[in-house]
């Protein structure tokens, strides 16, 4: 089990915003996903490293073209239960 921060930024808009999270709940992963205005997105992330990996693929897949740049940390276990959506 691993932690991860994924920040994209780029140009987002409320329907890519809604798949990003869509994408991410369908995986059944624990963690948040925050928008920061539109200009950034935020993915704090729990779980097993497969499972983070594949939420990646599919974001990126899905909605390259917005985004304009992409980092990756490691962050330390904050237990997150379920899934939340923070505008």
């Amino acid at each position: 089990m691993i932690a991860r921060k994924i920040t994209y930024k780029g140009t987002f808009t409320p329907e890519i915003l809604g798949t990003i999270y869509d994408i991410t709940r369908k995986i059944e992963i624990t963690g948040q996903v925050k928008a920061h205005g539109a200009q950034e997105v935020v993915l704090n992330l729990e779980g097993d490293p497969s499972m983070i990996k594949l939420v990646q693929h599919m974001v990126e897949n899905k909605v390259k073209t917005a985004i304009k740049e992409k980092s990756v940390e490691q962050i330390p276990f904050q237990y997150f239960v379920g899934l939340t959506y923070l505008i």
